[in-house]
């Protein structure tokens, strides 16, 4: 059984919105569908997240489904069509969401004119396109364009000279989760975290209305760089955002900001997600540049739980085949002489976690073609995961949500499991089940995690060694 470790994230969009390019998506490789609410209505998302779900039983492979909420972020207004903003042009920056006037750019944030002064950059859309800033007249910010660019609605706004005024969670993102948790979302991404208490904000929040569910935090802002370890730690797993984090910080600063976070997350016991512009130039090309491939092959070596593709499934030309050039780098770096699991960063906190560690020792020290795990909530399947096994991890469970949030967790192939109360016939059904699905062989060693009392959710306790057959 060939599976590659580190599990893929596909945004979706209108390059992808079939239910053939769905299944074409998951076939190439997809784990994690990531639902970015910076775009679209609900009615739209909710259309496309059942069709994923179709695609996902068609396929019959367990596909996660991430919430990416806007968060405090600053955007321009829309307009009828995209355009060229030239070098040296004069705008007029107002608050507003829509203009038919090229010269005049509405922006979405009350109290803009009071917040920038003569002087000040502003940059549109990840810093391609830069602004001057030279004369404020009541509403109205004057400025001149000093770096040009194509221009569309609804791109990002920075003032990286400026403190704005907002809060971690706005009352579009409030909506929006609300939708997204009535859909069973099974991941909720909050963007533009600063500090450990906007990720407590949201929690609660899903907590407050029945539906805990796991929360992301992107790392894309100077706060959140200098709370690392605490907003690590108070979130289920981390983003390196790398493109507004590309504004924020000068470039070369960019790879040094990942590779710490990489290593937070590590010692925190947090997955981690690299994403923005790994594939960037598929957007229309069928070949990915070598700096691309050297940039996902370099993030495997560094330990990297997910990468995540943004505009090259969204809107891409070539959204198939971005996923399935990503799935193969991936692999291929992780089959190399090059690739080695990290060393553990901290000592095991948990009973699970140090039976999670002997069952990958003892698994690698008999040579096991599988480590199992039986889970009712995931976490014996994390905690596995995060141990970084040299062989794939099959985690077994009787619950749906479970093995799709089990599909982001490094190296692990979530299968579904049913009830059985009995261990011994349990480790028989599992290995009948590989063995049927002509994953495992008779002879075979396999070694088993599990709890007991079964199905006791956290109780974790027992390793097992069992030879199929």
């Amino acid at each position: 059984m060939s599976v590659r470790r580190a599990k893929l994230l596909c945004t979706l969009g209108p390059a992808c919105d079939s239910l053939e390019g769905l299944c074409a998506l998951i076939e190439a490789g997809m784990d994690v569908a990531r639902f970015n609410f910076s775009h679209g209505t609900h009615a739209e998302h909710g259309a496309r997240l059942a069709r994923l779900r179709e695609a996902s039983e068609k396929t019959r492979k367990p596909v996660a489904v991430l919430q990416d909420l806007c968060g405090p972020k600053i955007r321009t207004g829309k307009f009828p069509a995209s355009f060229e903003l030239e070098t040296d042009a004069e705008i007029q920056l107002y608050e507003g969401t829509e203009s038919s006037d090229e010269s005049r750019i509405p922006i979405e944030y009350e109290g803009l004119a009071e917040d920038v002064s003569a002087g000040d950059r502003i940059m549109f859309d990840d810093g391609r396109i830069v602004l001057h800033v030279h004369k404020v007249e009541g509403a109205v910010v004057h400025a001149k364009v000093t770096q040009g660019g194509g221009m569309r609605s609804r791109v990002g706004v920075h003032l990286p000279t400026r403190t704005m005024r907002l809060g971690a969670l706005t009352e579009k993102d409030k909506v929006d989760l609300g939708f997204g948790l009535s859909q069973g979302v099974d991941y909720v991404a909050l963007s533009f975290v600063r500090r450990a208490d906007d990720l407590r904000l949201v929690r609660d929040i899903c907590n407050e209305w029945g539906k805990p569910t796991p929360i992301i935090a992107k790392i894309e802002t100077p706060d959140a760089i200098e709370n690392l370890e605490s907003v690590v730690a108070a979130s289920d797993a981390v983003m390196v955002a790398r493109g507004d984090l590309g504004v924020e910080f000068p470039p070369e600063r960019v790879p040094v900001i990942q590779r710490q976070i990489l290593l937070v997350g590590r010692r925190v016991r947090r997955p981690v997600i690299v994403a923005t512009e790994m594939l960037q130039s598929m957007t229309k090309a069928t070949r990915p540049t070598r700096a691309e491939a050297s940039d996902v092959a370099n993030a495997v070596f560094s330990g990297a739980d997910a990468f995540m593709l943004s505009g090259e499934t969204a809107t891409g030309d070539h959204p198939q085949l971005a996923a399935s050039m990503m799935s193969a780098i991936a692999t291929e770096a992780e089959k190399s002489p090059f690739f080695e699991a990290p060393p553990y960063a901290t000592r095991a906190t948990s009973v699970a976690e140090a039976i999670a560690r002997g069952a990958v020792n003892t698994a690698r020290e008999i040579g096991a073609k599988y480590l199992i795990a039986f889970t009712e909530t995931g976490s014996s399947a994390l905690n596995v995961s995060l141990a970084r096994p040299p062989m794939p991890v099959i985690a077994f469970s009787p619950n749906a949500a479970t093995r799709r949030r089990m599909a982001l967790y490094w190296g692990v192939v979530p299968r579904e499991l049913p009830p059985i109360n009995d261990t011994d016939k349990l480790v028989d059904w599992c290995t009948a089940d590989l063995m049927a699905a002509g994953l495992a062989s008779p002879g075979e060693r396999v070694v088993v995690v599990f709890g007991a009392p079964l199905g006791v959710s956290g109780s974790t306790n027992s390793i097992r060694v069992h030879v199929v057959g």
